[in-house]
């Protein structure tokens, strides 16, 4: 018998507190539009008791749980946290109708929740000193305030942020430098795959918005000159390169060098006429074993790294001012933002960037790695064609994406 009345007691009381967090809740959600005590329409947030807004009071089969949850509704009334309303119909305390909110801040101290309000003023008050270099933690802290998940990170998750900002002030100084990203990890968190669990949110950081599509963790890190392994950078065309003391020519089908140590470049005369680069190592073997004499072709490696541009801008010095700059990579989101960045390094030494073979229009049909492309996707490549004057690419972009692989390597005219 006693073994019945603690069920029916812990039945009773569990149920109350399901319907106060779900009052809580509601609060929590009108707290992020005006005053914790109130909703949108100015009326006091409530939560019925009723088939719609919580039909598990009545489904009570027994009347002693409903006793029970009766009784720990009217201790968090007790408190000042909510007022009980009854149905009169069903007798002197019988029934209760409804459940309304009078103090938000007591109603999380009864239930020993933390209420979001708190959490997300908390939070903003630890991201003040980020928000000017760092816009995009405004739109973090609004998309907290109604419950939402941002990059994964649930409201109060500061430590993702703040991190992720830790990571960016060391790499930022360190230009071209490549880094063990899992030996940063360890010595900035002593955890070698903390970086990696935050890729989400330093991605957001770095493209200053969350809400676009997020990158390949692989493409984010190389970017920020966060590596697994040194990169190399594969080149075949008619020129020297010198690192340290030692010269080596880029001699058929292509030679590999630690972007990091290059120094310089020297061209042969008549040579270096084009420049590609590729971003998929298959279609880079293809185009440097046919690579006509006037050219030079580079491996990007996917999304260059820190060391990789700054090798790519010393090929730049030593190309004659006539000389054409290609890049070709997959017809997709990260093919163009790759294709960006190489842009940028071309534009920063007075030079323009065409695009090869990432017209989606003059893919054969029936190509079978062809998939879907996003809108979101399709809307920032918009953007990055306009950004640089691909308007070829731009009017040919349709709703799928292509692999560069599927399509049959050709040189630029």
């Amino acid at each position: 018998m006693a073994e019945d009345d603690d069920k029916t007691a812990g039945h009773g009381a569990a149920l109350a507190r399901k319907a106060l967090e779900r009052l809580l809740a509601r609060a929590e959600n009108a707290a992020s539009k005006g005053p914790a005590q109130t909703n949108r329409a100015g009326r006091s947030v409530t939560l019925p008791l009723s088939e719609n807004s919580f039909p598990e009071y009545l489904r009570l089969q027994r009347h002693a749980d409903k006793a029970v949850c009766n009784a720990n509704l009217q201790l968090a009334e007790r408190d000042g946290a909510i007022s009980v309303e009854w149905d009169s119909r069903a007798g002197e305390r019988a029934h209760v109708q409804r459940i309304v909110l009078r103090d938000g801040a007591r109603l999380a101290e009864h239930l020993g929740i933390e209420p979001r309000w708190d959490i997300v003023a908390q939070a903003e008050r630890q991201f003040e000193p980020h928000v000017t270099e760092h816009p995009v933690l405004t739109h973090v802290l609004e998309a907290w305030r109604k419950g939402n998940l941002v990059r994964g990170t649930r409201p109060g998750d500061v430590a993702s942020w703040l991190d992720a900002i830790r990571v960016m002030e060391y790499c930022a100084p360190r230009g071209g430098d490549d880094i063990a990203i899992r030996r940063l990890s360890a010595s900035l968190f002593r955890d070698s795959k903390r970086i990696e669990a935050i890729g989400p949110a330093l991605d957001a950081l770095v493209r200053g918005d969350a809400t676009m599509v997020q990158s390949e963790m692989e493409d984010l890190f190389s970017e920020l000159g966060l590596v697994k392994f040194p990169p190399t950078l594969l080149v075949a065309g008619n020129a020297a390169v010198t690192y340290g003391n030692e010269t080596v020519r880029a001699s058929r089908p292509y030679v590999g060098f630690a972007p990091s140590v290059i120094r310089s470049v020297q061209i042969d005369p008549g040579f270096g006429q084009r420049l590609l680069t590729v971003e998929n190592l298959t279609t880079f073997h293809e185009m440097a074993g046919q690579r006509p004499d006037d050219a030079i072709v580079i491996y990007t490696g996917g999304m260059p790294s820190p060391s990789w541009k700054r090798a790519y801008v010393v090929f730049l010095k030593a190309l004659a001012p006539t000389a054409t700059l290609y890049h070709w990579g997959d017809i997709d989101l990260g093919g163009f933002r790759i294709a960006s960045h190489i842009a940028k390094c071309c534009e920063q030494e007075g030079r323009s960037l065409r695009l090869h073979g990432m017209r989606a229009d003059a893919v054969l049909p029936g190509t079978v790695t062809r998939r879907e492309l996003a809108p979101s996707a399709r809307r920032e490549i918009l953007r990055v064609c306009e950004r640089w004057g691909w308007g070829e690419e731009a009017a040919a972009l349709g709703t799928l994406a292509v692999e560069q692989e599927a399509m049959e390597p050709c040189w630029p005219e």
